[in-house]
C-alpha cells in the first residue's frame, strides 16, 4: 500500500533556515514557546505591579495632601481667632471703654496692639453713629464708616470677612504705590462702654499676605519642585490664594466634590487641558467660637509626577523581564539542541539500518531519562526485527 506524498516539499540539509521554523524545528518550537510565555508573564506582572503600586500611591499621596489641606485651613482659623482675641482685648481695656478718651490715648493704644501683630494693616475705633475716632497712624480719622458691613455687623456680635481689595487703605498705606492687588480681611467686635451700653465697634484690617506666610509655613517653597500647588477658594468658589506651585497660569476652578458636605478627602481630580491631578482638600470649620468663613483649601500635585514610581516600576519590570525573556530563549534553544541531535542521530543510524547496513547501532544518549528509555526501546526493536527469520518468497514462486 503506497501512502499519498505529503503535500508539503521534502527539506534538505542545505535547506539551512529550517532551523527557524517551528514546525519543523524543535530548537525553534520550544524557543517560540518558552519566549511568549515569559513576555506574557513579564507583562502581567508588569501592569499588575503597575496597578497596584498606583493605587498604592494615589492613596498615600493623596492622603498626604488632604493632611496638609487641613492643616492649612486649621492654621488660618487659629491665626485668625487669634486676632480676634487681641481686638477683643483691646477692645476691654479701660480707655476704649470710656468716651472721655482722646484721639491721641485711643491711637496710641491701637498702634501698641499693631505693634503686637504686624498682621494688622489698620485698626480704628468707631463710635455709635459710625464716625472713626481714633485709629492707627491717624488713616480715616473723622470718616464715617456707617455704611460698612463691618460697622454694621459687628454692632450686635464679633465680624469676620473677606478679603476684599481695599485701594483706599492701601494708597494710605502705600503712596504711589499698586493698590489694585492689596486685599484685606476685616475683623470688627463691639465696644462696650463701662455702663453696659454700646459705645462703637473697633474694627481692623488684617493684610491678607500673612495667608501667604501661613501657606508657606505647611507647604514650603521647595514642594514647587515637585509641582504641588494650594489653592484657597471663599465658600462661592472665588480663588483667594493660589501658590502656582502646580505649574498652571491660571488657577484651576475647585473641584468638584462627590459630596459638598464632605469636611475632608481625596480624588484624583481631571482637569480641562486633558490632564489629572491627585488632589487632597479641606473646608475650614473655625476654631472654637469662631466659625470659620467656609474656605475649600486644595492641595493637588500632577498625576504623571504624583504616580510616577508606578510608572519607573513598570519600566523596570518590563527590562528586567526582555532580558530574562532573552535568556529562557537561549537555554531552551540549546537544551532543546541536545534532543533534537540525538533524534538526528536516530534517524541517520535508522537510515543505514534500512539501508541494509548490519553493524548499524541505534545511538543512546547517557542517563536514565525519557529519551534515553525511548532510544533503547527502539534499538531492542530494532534488534528484534533484524533476529526474525525473514519468509521465502522462492519457494512460493
Amino acid at each position: 500500500m503506497n501512502l499519498p506524498p505529503s503535500s508539503r516539499p521534502p527539506v534538505t540539509e542545505q535547506d539551512w533556515w529550517w532551523i527557524f521554523d517551528p514546525r519543523l524545528s524543535l530548537r525553534a518550537r520550544a524557543a517560540l514557546i518558552t519566549g511568549v510565555g515569559a513576555l506574557a508573564f513579564t507583562f502581567l506582572a508588569a501592569a499588575l505591579a503597575g496597578t497596584l503600586v498606583r493605587r498604592s500611591l494615589e492613596r498615600q499621596a493623596g492622603a498626604n495632601f488632604e493632611t496638609l489641606a487641613f492643616q492649612l485651613g486649621d492654621k488660618l482659623d487659629r491665626v485668625i481667632l487669634a486676632r480676634q482675641h487681641e481686638l477683643q482685648l483691646a477692645a476691654s481695656l479701660a480707655p476704649m471703654r470710656q468716651l472721655a478718651t482722646t484721639y491721641a490715648e485711643r491711637r496710641k493704644l491701637l498702634e501698641l496692639v499693631q505693634d503686637n501683630a504686624r498682621d494688622f494693616a489698620w485698626i480704628g475705633f468707631a463710635d455709635a453713629g459710625g464716625t472713626v475716632h481714633g485709629a492707627t497712624a491717624g488713616i480715616f480719622d473723622g470718616t464715617p464708616v456707617g455704611n460698612r458691613p463691618w460697622f454694621r455687623s459687628a454692632r450686635a456680635r464679633s465680624h469676620t470677612a473677606g478679603p476684599a481689595e481695599l485701594p483706599a487703605l492701601t494708597s494710605e498705606l502705600n503712596p504711589g504705590g499698586d493698590t489694585r492687588t492689596a486685599r484685606y480681611l476685616d475683623l470688627a467686635v463691639p465696644v462696650q462702654s463701662a455702663d453696659g451700653p454700646l459705645l462703637g465697634v473697633l474694627g481692623a484690617h488684617l493684610n491678607w499676605e500673612w495667608v501667604r506666610e501661613v501657606q508657606l509655613s505647611v507647604v514650603p517653597e521647595a514642594a514647587r519642585r515637585e509641582r504641588i500647588g494650594v489653592t484657597v477658594y471663599s465658600a462661592t468658589g472665588e480663588v483667594l490664594l493660589d501658590s502656582g506651585g502646580s505649574g498652571w497660569t491660571q488657577p484651576p476652578e475647585p473641584p468638584a466634590l462627590p459630596d459638598a458636605r464632605k469636611f475632608r478627602g481625596t480624588l484624583l481630580e481631571p482637569t480641562a487641558g486633558g490632564t489629572s491631578h491627585v488632589t487632597g482638600f479641606a473646608r475650614s470649620r473655625g476654631y472654637r467660637e469662631y466659625r470659620g468663613l467656609g474656605w475649600l483649601i486644595v492641595v493637588r500635585q500632577p498625576a504623571d509626577l504624583a504616580l510616577a514610581p508606578a510608572r519607573d516600576l513598570q519600566r523596570t519590570l518590563l527590562g528586567w523581564g526582555a532580558l530574562l525573556t532573552g535568556a529562557l530563549v537561549v537555554v531552551s534553544w540549546i537544551s532543546a539542541g541536545r534532543f533534537s541531535r540525538w533524534l538526528r542521530s536516530m534517524r541517520l543510524a535508522a537510515e543505514r539500518v534500512r539501508g541494509g547496513d548490519v553493524l548499524a547501532v541505534l545511538p543512546r544518549p547517557p542517563g536514565d531519562g525519557e529519551v534515553a528509555r525511548m532510544c533503547d526501546a527502539v534499538g531492542e526493536l530494532v534488534q528484534e526485527l533484524r533476529e526474525k527469520p525473514r519468509p521465502d518468497h522462492t519457494r512460493e514462486m
